[in-house]
């Protein structure tokens, strides 16, 4: 998959995720949540993970920043490499427990933490493992 392919496929699948995540019946208040500051539409996604207002709201403006950015190279390289710092970042914020919650606005633990690592990953491998034309980065033994 070349890296605009990455930027529509993932801006879509983060827009639907969501979108979906939005609707009271995907998500279960009631499970053990952390408490936050900010427990607007807080719950666990599909049983799987915490999110609230601020993390549904970021995934629907990358989700739709992927889909726009695909119809160029550079700004998909951009938008992969964004995916991986990002992530990266909250992956690594979400395996303390002093920053798992961003301070209390912003859930990071449990599976998100998963999820943001597997982000990261695939962000890193299309942003930085190809160059401007798309084709693979000839790696040096």
């Amino acid at each position: 998959m070349e890296v605009r392919k990455f930027a529509l496929v993932s801006g879509w699948i983060m827009l639907l995720t969501g979108v979906f995540a939005l609707i009271p019946m995907l998500s279960d208040p009631s499970a053990q949540l952390v408490p936050l500051n900010l427990e607007e539409s807080y719950g666990q996604f599909l049983g799987l993970v915490p999110m609230n207002i601020l993390n549904k709201l970021a995934l629907i403006l990358l989700g739709v920043a992927g889909i726009l950015l695909s119809s160029y190279m550079r700004g998909s390289i951009y938008f992969a490499r964004t995916v991986a710092i990002v992530s990266g970042v909250l992956a690594v914020l979400g395996l303390f427990n002093f920053t798992n919650t961003l301070f209390g606005y912003w859930p990071l633990y449990g599976g998100d933490v998963f999820l943001h690592a597997v982000m990261a990953g695939f962000g890193a491998y299309f942003g930085y493992s190809f160059v401007a034309h798309g084709t693979p980065r000839a790696h040096s033994v």
